[in-house]
């Protein structure tokens, strides 16, 4: 039996096309078999990962994934502040 996990991240940004184009840069070297995508839509970061789930690690890598899009993000967030 084939197990997909996905995982959908949506934040409201005010300048979402810049923080897209600053978070694209890091979406590389992903741990095989994870893929993500990352897009604006409106005023919204989309960011997908999914990977076929064959044993614990991979859900592991997921999280670590999402873990550091999500510090990225805050920073990336953080410079746009000042």
């Amino acid at each position: 039996m084939r197990r997909e996990l996905t995982v959908n991240v949506k934040v409201r940004t005010s300048d979402c096309a810049s923080i897209v184009k600053a978070l694209k840069v890091d979406e590389v070297g992903l741990p095989e078999g994870i893929r993500t995508s990352i897009n604006c839509v409106n005023d919204e970061v989309n960011y997908m990962v999914s990977a076929e789930v064959t044993n614990p690690r991979v859900t592991l890598s997921v999280w670590n994934t999402i873990d550091d899009f999500l510090r990225n993000l805050k920073a990336v967030l953080q410079v746009s502040k000042d």
